[in-house]
């Protein structure tokens, strides 16, 4: 079968039992599977759970998952053909499984882990993304990812996978890796504080005391400086030195001054 949307297919069963094993299936779970390609993933879950909804926008690959499960008489399993990225999920999903494609992994991963009511995702993904999502502050990898993902969930790699084990055969290593939801905080407060993330990082190489006076002018670097002060904060640090609980913390000062600005 052509891979019209440059698919690197898992053909390791042995590889595909264990990411289906970690995520704690059970028979009233109800599963998202994004990109099923052949199928591999799917076979093993389908039995395993009451529902499963599998999103592949590669129309020749549904209608051969479709013949599958319509001859294997699986009642269960609901194939869609749709590009993920721009399908409205629905809200009782409780596990996601996924063999992401390489080049949209992190728009996906941005897209699922908002989501209120899934308890663990377990993707595969290029091995420098999950090191880019775990990564820890001062460390080269750390950044607006790693704050994103830790911000919606609790996460760590569990394995690494061989381009072997694909066919194609990849250029990159894969690692499987865990997300367990910690149930978001409120949204009015999701949106400053992801534009602050993204703003620091974005110009990463200035100290953090200059990029928060370039995110909002009515910010002086004066009352910054207080801020950092009662926060206990090194201006003089880069956004890569800032844990979550910082950017946390630093976001709730800086809208006490937006708030009171408004009124």
């Amino acid at each position: 079968m052509r891979q019209r949307y440059g698919q690197n297919f898992l053909i390791d069963n042995n590889i595909a039992n264990k990411i289906v094993k970690v995520a704690d299936l059970s028979e009233n779970d109800n599963v998202l599977e994004i990109g099923p390609g052949k199928g591999i993933l799917t076979k093993i879950i389908s039995p395993l759970v009451n529902n499963l909804t599998a999103i592949e926008i590669d129309k020749k690959l549904c209608e051969y998952l479709r013949f599958y499960f319509l001859t294997k008489n699986f009642k269960n399993v609901n194939i869609i053909n749709f590009d993920f990225l721009n399908y409205v999920l629905s809200t009782d999903v409780c596990k996601i499984i996924s063999n992401l494609p390489y080049n949209i992994g992190t728009s996906i991963i941005q897209k699922i882990l908002p989501l209120k009511n899934w308890s663990i995702s377990v993707v595969m993904l290029q091995k420098e993304i999950a090191q880019k999502m775990i990564a820890k502050p001062g460390d080269k990898n750390y950044g607006y990812i790693s704050i994103f993902v830790s911000y919606y969930s609790h996460c760590n790699v569990l394995f690494d996978v061989s381009p072997k084990s694909f066919y194609p055969i990849p250029s990159v290593n894969s690692s499987v890796i865990k997300f367990t939801n910690k149930f978001k905080q409120k949204a009015d407060l999701d949106i400053l504080f992801f534009k602050i993330v993204k703003h620091v990082f974005n110009i990463r190489r200035k100290t953090i005391l200059n990029s928060i006076s370039l995110f909002e002018k009515k910010l002086k670097k004066e009352l910054i400086l207080q801020i950092f002060k009662r926060l206990q904060i090194d201006p003089s640090f880069r956004p890569n030195k800032l844990t979550f609980f910082d950017f946390l913390r630093l976001t709730d000062e800086i809208k006490k001054y937006i708030i009171r600005d408004k009124l």
